[in-house]
This record gives structure tokens, sequence and C-alpha cells, in this order.
């Protein structure tokens, strides 16, 4: 260091110190939500579950007489690394968990056990039939039902505690009945924490303009869009973890592949369905409740999927090839569709 007054060196060391703390801290929020290699995950439910019989009734009705709000029904499977996480980061929060036990009862359900479960309405069936039915396409997948057995919400995928936290607000208010829950948390978003602006990458997704529509003429391949924003620390975790994967970057290259900005109010794109739209309104319209979020369409414009949660290497891999190879039209769960190809073993050896 140049030589000086001895205060002025003191001053200098302080504020990088101050500036490695900071970027400690940073670099441990970045990892606080890793999630772990698929196939690794053990996702037993903890003990403070409920025991259910499976007639989610019965279970309605033992949560009123507790003075519960009702119930959440947690889809899960064996060997999930989200579910893994959300049971071992959300639910092991102190915080969380005090509140979720104090107004819920929380049902562990494996979608691949195909017992017979009665539902809120009384309705028997197969459990695989009960998941498909709450659109359980995605482990973890979360319904919230009132004690009166109506369906609140349902969210698909990981959500860190704080994030979640919202979500229990969300219900907890009634916000439910007033509008989506992606409106809600995005009123009550935390600023970014910086004012960059958002880089795109252009070697791997298309340069705009953005002309998307494809319903009058179908396009030659499948669409998929990110939708990103600056100062958000889950989308910078997405870009270095996902984005930055070989293999991810190889099966993007066989889509039309777009990244926008999702806060981005003012530049106008042209969407599936051939309406001129800002990215921003595009996102409320689609009720993309996190960021980053992707969808994918088919060659006609149609959705055909979506991650709208935090997401991992191998979920978005697995993702990319169901839309390639048009999986989804034998196959609306996606994980029923790994398992009847075989697509659960190997892929998750590497870190997301």
């Amino acid at each position: 260091m140049t030589p000086g007054p001895r205060w002025l060196r003191a001053s200098v060391l302080t504020v990088l110190a101050l500036l490695a703390a900071a970027g400690a801290a940073y670099a441990e929020r970045m990892d606080s939500y890793r999630i772990g290699p698929r196939g690794q995950g053990d996702a037993h439910n903890p003990a403070w579950f409920k025991q259910s019989f499976l007639d989610l009734r019965e279970d309605l009705g033992d949560a009123q007489e507790a003075g519960k709000r009702g119930i959440i029904v947690f889809f899960t499977q064996k060997d999930c690394n989200h579910c893994q996480a959300f049971l071992d980061t959300t639910f092991a929060d102190p915080a969380v968990q005090q509140r979720v036990r104090a107004d819920y009862d929380v049902i562990g359900l494996d979608i691949f056990n195909d017992v017979e479960v009665t539902d809120p309405a009384g309705r028997v069936m197969p459990l695989r039939d009960y998941a498909e039915a709450e659109k359980a396409r995605l482990t973890p997948t979360l319904v919230f039902y009132g004690a009166d057995g109506q369906r609140l919400l349902r969210i698909v995928g990981f959500y860190p505690p704080e994030k979640f936290s919202r979500v229990l607000d969300y219900v907890a208010g009634g916000h439910y009945a007033r509008g989506p829950l992606s409106e809600y948390l995005r009123a009550r978003a935390a600023a970014p924490r910086a004012a960059a602006k958002l880089e795109f990458d252009y070697s791997l997704f298309a340069r705009p303009p953005h002309v998307l529509a494809r319903t009058d003429a179908p396009a030659t391949r499948p669409l998929v869009v990110v939708f990103d924003q600056a100062g958000c620390a889950g989308c910078e975790r997405f870009r270095e973890r996902v984005l930055s994967d070989a293999g991810v970057r190889r099966l993007l290259a066989r889509f039309d592949a777009v990244q926008l900005d999702r806060a981005d109010s003012l530049t106008t794109i042209v969407d599936p369905a051939g309406r001129s739209v800002t990215p921003a309104q595009w996102a409320r319209e689609l009720e993309l409740a996190y960021e980053p979020s992707v969808v994918f369409f088919d060659e006609r414009g149609a959705e055909v999927h979506r991650l709208d949660a935090e997401t991992g290497r191998d979920r978005m891999t697995g993702s990319l090839q169901y839309v390639l190879e048009k999986a989804y039209l034998e196959h609306q769960q996606f994980l029923r569709w790994r398992r009847a190809t075989g697509r659960e073993a190997g892929a998750g050896a590497q870190r997301p």
C-alpha cells in the first residue's frame, strides 16, 4: 500500500474490511438456498406433519376443532431435491414453522403413491388422480385449504423462508379473494439490491426486437422465455448456477430463447398470441410470482410448462428435454414423465 498518514491507511483498511464482509454476506445469502443434487435427498416428512388416514375431510374437521385456519397438502416424492430444500430450509426456519404449525395441519403426500384418498369435496380417487386434479405436476406442490374445504392457494416449487412468509401473509389476510399471489408479492417485494440495468446474454438469447407471434403461422421450434430482473438475488443464482451450465446452454440452443426484464414497462414486444405488450405487463398477465420465472410455449404459442420458483440446474435441464420431446402431450405430469422414461437416474449427479 502507498505510504501515507496512519489514519488514512487505517481508514482504507476499514473500508476494505467492510467491503469484504459485505461480499461474504452476499455469498452466504447466495448459497443459503442451494438445491442439492437430485437423487440424494431423502425428503422424509418431519414428525410434526399430521399423520393422515387420507380422508382430507376428516383432516379439515380436526384442524377446525383445533382452531386452525385449515390444512396444507404438501405433495412430494422420494429423492426430490427441491422438496428437501423446502423441508431443510423453509419448514426448518423457526419463525415459519411456528406460524405454520399454529395455523395449519400439514399433510405430506407422495405423488407416486397410488393409494386411495378422499379429497376435501368428499370424492374418492387414486392419489395420482388427486395430484393431477390439483395440478401437482412438479414437487413440491403446496395446496392451502380453508377450514370449509375451499382451495385458497397453490404454489409450486421451492420458496425460501422470507418469500414463503409473505405467502402465509397473503393467505392469512384473505388477499386470495382480492387478487393473485403474484401481484401481492410484487407490491411487497423489497427494492432490488442494486439499480443496475439487466445485462442480457445475447450469446444465449435472441436480440430484440422480440416478435414472438406464432398463432397464425406456427414456428419451427418451441419457445422459452426467461423473465429476469436486475438486482434480484434469485435471478443471479439462476444465471450463475443454471444458465452458465454447458448442458443447459446446449439444450437452450434448440429453442427460440428470449430473456426479458420483467420490470420493463417501457419496451414493447409481440407475445405468442400476437399482442403488443411490455414485459412487465406480460409477466403480470401470466401471474408469475417468482423472480426469475421460465415459461415454455409450443410451436403454436400455447403455454406447455413453467418454472415459477427457485430452480436448480437439474430441473431446468429436465424441463428443456420435456418440452423438446413434446412429452407434455402424453404426460401432463412432468415427474411421471421422468419416472416413465427413466430420467430419474444419473442426471442428478451434478451440483445445480
